[in-house]
């Protein structure tokens, strides 16, 4: 995700905001579609960006004893194994985040590339029905993926709750 396709997706939203910013005209909404695919190439530089934070906090214990010499790891176990929970945890944090950036990306990506499928006012019969037929796909790939990118959390936030609460266990 941070170390391929995120980089990979924010070239190609970038690259088409530039196409669509030297074609506007040939649009229907030049401006929405622009809208859509900068946030798109945010989110996926974004999630780069909270990638490279998240990796500097995930290392193993075998990275410990290679960083510090055996006295050194005897001499302060406790620390380092309360050290290395502690980046484990910020790990999983930004790890987090980088991954409602990728999600927010596609999101983002999908909506601009049905916006930016959207037939002209004026088209053919049945090359506008084809188009709009393909802006149902994106569409559809935005929601999709919205809903795919909420169900894990939601579901664990109310699998929460309930144990909290003295629920049903599953």
């Amino acid at each position: 995700m941070t170390n391929v396709a995120a980089p990979l997706l924010a070239g190609f939203s970038i690259v088409t905001v530039g196409v669509v910013s030297a074609d506007g005209d040939k649009f229907r909404w030049p401006g929405a579609v622009l809208l859509c695919l900068t946030s798109a190439a945010f989110m996926f530089v974004s999630c780069l960006q909270l990638g490279f934070h998240a990796r500097r906090h995930l290392y193993s214990w075998a990275d410990i004893t290679a960083w510090w010499t055996e006295d050194e790891v005897h001499d302060h176990l406790d620390l380092l194994r309360v050290e290395q929970h502690a980046d484990f945890q910020l790990w999983g944090r930004w790890r987090r985040w980088a991954h409602a950036a990728y999600s927010a990306g596609m999101v983002m990506l999908w909506a601009g590339v049905a916006l930016a499928l959207v037939p002209p006012v004026r088209s053919t019969l049945p090359a506008g029905q084809l188009r709009w037929a393909a802006v149902a796909v994106a569409a559809a790939a935005a929601v999709v993926e919205a809903v795919w990118t909420a169900y894990t959390p939601v579901r664990h936030w109310i699998r929460r709750r309930q144990v909290l609460a003295g629920g049903a266990h599953e």
